[in-house]
């Protein structure tokens, strides 16, 4: 009787297995379509008198295609859409990795101080003509803004890196990070007192988050840097697995926690200080994009990761869509429109975290 019954038991489970990661995998592959769809969808979407079969034509044979329209769609929409996915991408995996690693569903790029340090230096640029450009002469003077962004965005991470050294407590390295925002933050406040009223103009515009500031350069670097992160992040996805479920104590499992933390922290530094440099301060992707991954494929790194990015995708390029049709004849700023979809979900997070410890 016993030797009938556990191999059923075995195959039921094994079965079960099975449709789950089925089941995972046609989620993750129909969020890729959808990211696939809204991309072509942002490409048609845009001012100007181009028509559907212009744009189309465009894309499928640009070198049959009107000379204006084949500008238009690969000069100027292009390269935004690809920023507004690369964006999406790169948020989302870091709002994934932070709280991850930080153990804070409420954790994000603006967690460590990253956002805020990348306007400060952004700020410096636009305010009081400050580049770092001119410690790198090979680097295009379009380059100067962003430069300054990433670089203070990357000193952020390296500083809480740096300070949270011999075994900090996640508690600790949220505080550090809390700390260096409201520093960044009150900086970025006293040039902008200092700043004329066209400095403060450009200044309040970069922080609002545009793609309009787009370039095949600049998208050829952002991706790069996808291309050579988001395989790391993949090639560590069992271990985040392990320290999302069991936290310090991933170790008994072989986790080296320590490093694990410091890695994907410089890693989840370096995606998103490299986005806000581009493109500016966007708000909630990185909040919103891992918690409707884990909705949909739930813990399991091997799939929240692929998840969580699709997602990311999809959003940045839904909000990119969004600015451009809300107001007809005007183009909004990114962020806007990402902090103004993105806050529902976040206060209805807080109410539910909230309910959660019954207070």
């Amino acid at each position: 009787m016993h030797q009938t019954v556990a191999p059923l038991a075995g195959s039921s489970a094994t079965t079960r297995y099975v449709e789950t990661i089925a089941t995972r995998v046609a989620i993750v592959l129909a969020l890729a379509l959808l990211a696939v769809v809204a991309f072509v969808i942002d490409i048609l979407v845009g001012s100007g008198t181009l028509s559907l079969p212009d744009v189309i034509n465009a894309l499928v044979s640009p070198d049959s295609a009107e000379p204006s329209a084949r500008f238009i769609v690969w000069e100027l929409r292009m390269p935004m859409t690809l920023m507004a996915m690369l964006t999406g991408i790169s948020l989302a995996l870091a709002g994934l990795l932070m709280q991850t690693i930080l153990d804070n569903p409420l954790a994000e790029p603006f967690t460590l101080g990253v956002s805020s340090a990348a306007g400060f230096g952004a700020s410096l640029s636009l305010g009081l003509g400050f580049s770092l450009t001119g410690l790198f002469p090979a680097l295009p003077p379009e380059l100067s803004t962003a430069t300054n962004a990433f670089a203070f965005a990357l000193f952020a991470a390296l500083l809480v890196l740096a300070l949270s050294r011999g075994g900090a407590s996640v508690q600790s390295i949220t505080l550090l990070g809390i700390a260096l925002h409201f520093v960044f933050s009150s900086l970025l406040s006293l040039i902008q007192y200092l700043a004329s009223v066209d400095q403060l103009e450009s200044i309040v515009f970069w922080l609002m988050g545009s793609l309009q500031r787009a370039t095949w350069l600049k998208v050829s670097i952002t991706g790069a840097a996808c291309l050579i992160f988001i395989p790391l992040v993949l090639l560590n996805a069992w271990s985040l697995t392990a320290l999302r479920s069991f936290g310090a104590q991933a170790a008994v499992l072989g986790v080296n926690v320590k490093r694990l933390r410091m890695v994907m922290l410089v890693v989840s530094a370096l995606l998103a200080g490299l986005v806000t440099a581009v493109v500016g301060i966007i708000g909630f992707i990185g909040l919103v994009a891992p918690h409707v991954a884990r909705l949909l494929v739930g813990e399991d790194h091997r799939f929240s990761i692929a998840a969580t990015a699709a997602v990311g995708a999809v959003f940045a390029v839904v909000a990119s869509i969004a600015t451009k049709v809300v107001v007809p004849g005007a183009v909004l700023p990114l962020g806007m429109v990402t902090s103004l979809t993105g806050l529902p979900f976040f206060i209805i997070l807080v109410l539910r975290n909230i309910k959660g410890e019954g207070l």
